[in-house]
């Protein structure tokens, strides 16, 4: 077996040389101060793996030694990446201090990450959170002035999970261009043959507004129903809701070949592995996304952070069941401000300061998959 020394600055680039010099699999033996940082013995796997060549193969014996090493392997990478986060607490208190907000307030690590290496430098704790609070707000995707979509009309269908919100949505949507093009010139559809009592929600709120509702009982009805309504300033179909994993949920995307376009509704109010799910599926192809449910959001990063990722263009925001009151259009100063003071509060599920170390132990071993392309950090 033949080991190495490496010499870095911190652990972190110390284990990121290790593994492009060694590979992936290398195993760090030992660690210790250097005048220079820190110094690393590490060896690659395969030559703690490897066997003399005249001795037996011993199968069984050979898997369990692999699978201590590895186990071994892992408590070193969280040991040294708890010694990194106490190291760059003194050294770096300004980047530790955005970290640290961010993932207080919901946001993800990836875009964590990403931001904290991208702080100026010279900056102190305050400084960096007033910068990264301008950075938030000059990367939220914004559709535009809330006049845009209604002035521009067309034919929009919303779709999302169930339970999202897009009934209730339509019907502020229908309620504003009732009121700027007069009821005459809206008209719904309700296109959601699953849940029992769909059309007949609809047909309340379209009484209400005096507006025309139509029933699209499939995509070859609805396929003859548009051309009839060509005539109308804004026609709004409601859809069927699905589980992001429901196949039927793709039936959404058939609705591009009828030239309507997509509004994905996504609810603030999920935790954030839900929230992904729901934008990555339904984000794809839509033209734009409404965000529900900011009540029910106590802190609604997670949701932010998806939409600045996935460079989704936000086009309302809505918190409430009044219609057609409580739907708005998005400020990025408010979201940003109303995420960062969601870090704020006080439960159960926040990391306490004795659990930094821990949790940076566990985020090293995790790949970052989602690369953050057009992000403006300057």
């Amino acid at each position: 077996m033949s080991a190495q020394v490496f010499v870095a600055a911190n652990a972190r680039e110390g284990l990121a040389r290790i593994r492009r010099e060694l590979g992936d699999d290398a195993v760090v033996l030992a660690t210790r101060p250097h005048p220079q940082g820190v110094e690393l013995l590490a060896s690659a796997y395969g030559d703690l793996a490897a066997r003399p060549a005249g001795e037996a193969p011993d199968a069984a014996g050979g898997s369990r030694i692999l699978s201590e090493l590895a186990r071994l392997r892992g408590l070193l990478q969280n040991q040294l990446a708890g010694f990194a986060w106490g190291s760059a607490r003194r050294r770096d208190p300004a980047r530790v201090a955005v970290m640290q907000t961010l993932f207080a307030a919901g946001f993800g690590s990836t875009l964590a990450r990403t931001l904290a290496a991208r702080l100026p430098r010279g900056l102190d704790a305050d400084a960096a959170l007033r910068w990264l609070r301008q950075v938030l707000i000059r990367n939220l995707p914004l559709q535009g002035r809330e006049a845009d979509l209604l002035a521009r009309g067309g034919c929009y269908a919303l779709v999302g999970s169930t339970g999202s919100g897009k009934t209730t949505t339509l019907a502020k949507l229908a309620a504003r261009a009732a009121d700027a093009h007069g009821a005459a010139k809206v008209a719904l559809v309700a296109a959601d043959a699953y849940r029992i009592g769909a059309a007949e929600q609809l047909t309340v709120y379209a009484d209400l507004l005096g507006v025309s509702l139509h029933v699209a009982e499939d995509q070859a009805r609805l396929a003859r129903l548009l051309p009839e309504l060509a005539a109308n300033k804004l026609v709004l179909v409601d859809t069927a809701g699905f589980s992001p994993s429901d196949p039927r949920s793709r039936e959404g995307r058939a609705l591009d070949a009828l030239g309507v376009r997509r509004l994905a509704v996504i609810s603030a109010g999920q935790q954030g592995a839900a929230i992904e799910q729901a934008m990555t599926h339904f984000g794809q192809g839509a033209v734009a996304c409404i965000l529900t449910k900011l009540d029910e959001a106590p802190q609604p990063g997670a949701a932010l952070d998806s939409l600045i990722r996935h460079r989704l263009p936000l086009a309302y925001i809505s918190g409430g069941q009044r219609v057609p009151e409580d739907l708005h259009a998005p400020s990025a100063p408010y979201l940003v401000d109303r995420a960062l003071k969601g870090g704020q509060l006080a439960t159960p599920y926040a990391l306490q300061a004795e659990d930094w170390p821990l949790f940076a132990g566990v985020e090293a071993e995790r790949e970052e998959r989602l690369a953050l392309k057009g992000m403006h950090a300057g």
